[in-house]
């Protein structure tokens, strides 16, 4: 696994959606339950770690953890709670979407209020400081989708 894995269940999501047919729903569902089962510990969200990925049978990188990562998960738990109206997928969406504010491995905001901008990544011991546009749109995207769900955040 590597990032943006959870795009695969929210294309089967929509592919629901479009269709009607009930195997799509079941196997984005069942992929996303699957990866929330690999990228969350109790309620912090810990997207796969580019440095090392998750290759099968190995063990899984847990650090340089993306913004993109955490915005494309907010993203689809917030399609699968639409979809199903199971509040597990809202919860996690909120959980996910507190990645940026500081509920993560490192307990570190991702999200600098300053400057509006966003921090690169969680590393091993420390934020990556950059704050690059892929960032800043991950996380601005990941706002906009948890408005649809409480438009005070």
């Amino acid at each position: 696994m590597t990032y943006a894995n959870n795009k695969l269940s929210e294309a089967m999501l929509y592919a629901y959606l479009s269709t009607g047919s009930r195997e799509y729903l079941d196997i984005g569902l069942e992929s996303l339950d699957f990866l929330l089962s690999e990228t969350f510990r109790e309620e912090i969200f810990m997207p796969i770690g580019q440095k090392g990925w998750y290759t099968k049978d190995k063990e899984r990188s847990y650090y340089d953890q993306q913004p993109i990562d955490a915005a494309y998960m907010v993203q689809t738990l917030i399609l699968a709670y639409k979809i199903t109206k199971d509040e597990k997928y809202r919860k996690k969406a909120s959980d996910a979407f507190k990645w940026f504010t500081g509920k993560n491995v490192l307990n570190q905001v991702i999200y600098n209020e300053v400057t509006g901008g966003c921090y690169d990544g969680l590393g091993e011991n420390a934020v990556n400081l950059n704050q690059g546009a892929e960032s800043t749109i991950s996380y601005l995207l990941a706002r906009l989708s948890m408005m649809d769900l409480n438009p005070r955040i």
